[in-house]
């Protein structure tokens, strides 16, 4: 019996899939991917043929976030990308957890 407890721990610790948090490099792109669902404009014919070139501009009507929430997503997005090209990992996926959050990026 005292043989089987070291290999039930074995199974149990080692052999359990790790939870991964995910790496900067993908919650960026996930961000970034976020940002740009909410901009645009409601694709009618008469906002297509009013103004094509204002079709992205503006937020949507159905944004999660307003413009001052997008400027501090910015600012988090912009200090992440510095950590990640100094290769700070861990820093840049902390950095990366309130925009995820107000973007509702899981």
């Amino acid at each position: 019996m005292k043989k089987f407890i070291p290999v039930i721990f074995y199974f149990a610790f080692f052999l359990t899939p790790v939870v991964h948090a995910g790496n900067c490099a993908t919650d960026m792109a996930a961000v970034d991917k976020a940002l740009r669902s909410q901009y645009g404009a409601d694709r009618t014919w008469l906002n297509i043929l009013g103004c094509p070139i204002c079709l992205d501009g503006e937020l949507r009507k159905d944004a999660i976030v307003n413009k001052s929430q997008i400027k501090e997503i910015s600012s988090f997005r912009t200090i992440a990308y510095m950590q990640h090209a100094r290769g700070d990992e861990k820093m840049c996926v902390e950095s990366l957890k309130q925009p995820k959050r107000m973007l509702r990026v899981w």
